[in-house]
């Protein structure tokens, strides 16, 4: 559980330093799948760490 959460706490970590963040940038910055990079995103939607914008089929998030 620490191992995720400091995953987590990496992904806001970047949405705030950039403004917002791409499933492709989870991928890419923690070296996980989509599926697992969407269910990251996905939780952090759901604590309000993060908020969902943009095109249904290309969101972007950025920090809640």
């Amino acid at each position: 559980m620490v191992k995720k959460r400091e995953k987590l706490e990496k992904i806001v970590a970047h949405a705030r330093s950039k403004r917002s963040i791409t499933n492709n940038n989870v991928q890419l910055l923690l070296h996980v799948s989509d599926a697992t990079a969407t269910r990251y995103l996905s939780e952090l939607v759901r604590r309000g760490s993060l908020k969902r914008v943009g095109a249904p089929k290309r969101p972007k998030y950025e920090p809640a």
